[in-house]
């Protein structure tokens, strides 16, 4: 990472779905075939520029930007269907990287200490609560199982959704408020399996969202509770990113929520897997997200 001698730089012209402007759209949990075809209803596609980071990936911190991609090497990937493999090996080297992440930085690159210190989370602690293999699904009852790509502009959690989820982990108020008096983030972690070509994740850089007229609430009411996350509408003002051919040892990883920005609207990037009509036709996607809760 870091040399673009080594690479093409890609910028990609394609199309995201994106949702028309509301301000709240709340959805009953039934079959999951059903609430797409809500969903669809409300979006709306606008093309857009992806600029590749390849070559420029020191350049964006999570506390600016909201995402950042790190090197490091995974070889326990070989054993994915083993699922006590995932929680007992890749999920806590994942949590490792999250509080311990350090980003090679370019010796020609004069970074000052504040921004050597926005590349790192500074968690002490990190509780995974979520992780997903996603794969391409070719079926309507498949691609509603949310193991295929989300071609769809959002974010995991909304402020509120955020909160919620973090009281029910931690039910005990008196220890959640504690956890709270610091800063809290929620992590995803995502990695590719194999080299990516064909659906590419696109983020948003955050500086360029604007929270309170770009952001939708998005509602699913469940038997046993809701949870909510972000939808966006479109703004030419949005800055869109990705990082061209990018292998496993190339995690992408970016913030869905931080305590500390709540009273700002949130921090929650938007993000979105794309087509690249260069690589429509190549093999299926196959990635692994983890998420996290790191109380710094």
């Amino acid at each position: 990472m870091g040399d673009n001698t080594e690479y093409i730089t890609r910028h990609v012209e394609t199309y995201l779905r994106f949702w028309r402007r509301r301000d709240v759209a709340n959805f009953a949990k039934g079959k999951p075939e059903d609430t797409l075809k809500e969903m669809e209803v409300l979006a709306e596609m606008h093309k857009v520029h992806v600029q590749d980071l390849r070559g420029q990936e020191s350049t964006y911190t999570l506390d600016k930007n909201g995402f950042i991609y790190v090197s490091h090497e995974m070889p326990e990937l070989d054993n994915l269907s083993d699922e006590e493999h995932m929680k007992d090996a890749i999920i806590p080297k994942t949590e490792e990287l999250v509080r311990n992440m350090s980003v090679p930085i370019p010796e020609s690159t004069s970074l000052s200490r504040e921004a050597e210190r926005c590349r790192r989370t500074g968690a002490t602690r990190t509780v995974t609560f979520a992780h997903r293999v996603r794969c391409l699904a070719e079926d309507g009852s498949l691609l509603a199982s949310n193991r295929a790509p989300a071609h769809s502009v959002h974010s995991d959690f909304t402020t509120r959704g955020a909160l919620h989820h973090l009281k029910r982990l931690v039910p005990d108020r008196q220890e959640c408020n504690r956890l709270l008096a610091n800063r809290v983030l929620i992590i995803n972690v995502w990695r590719p399996l194999k080299t990516i070509q064909r659906d590419p994740l696109a983020v948003c850089d955050w500086s360029s969202v604007n929270i309170q007229d770009e952001g939708i609430a998005t509602r699913f009411t469940l038997p046993n509770g809701w949870n909510e996350l972000g939808r966006y509408v479109f703004s030419p003002s949005q800055r869109w990113y990705y990082l061209s051919g990018q292998q496993p040892n190339e995690p992408l990883i970016f913030t869905q929520f931080d305590s500390s920005k709540v009273d700002e609207g949130g921090f929650t990037v938007p993000h979105s897997a794309f087509v690249d009509p260069e690589y429509s036709d190549s093999a299926a996607r196959e990635s692994l997200e983890i998420k996290m809760f790191a109380f710094v």
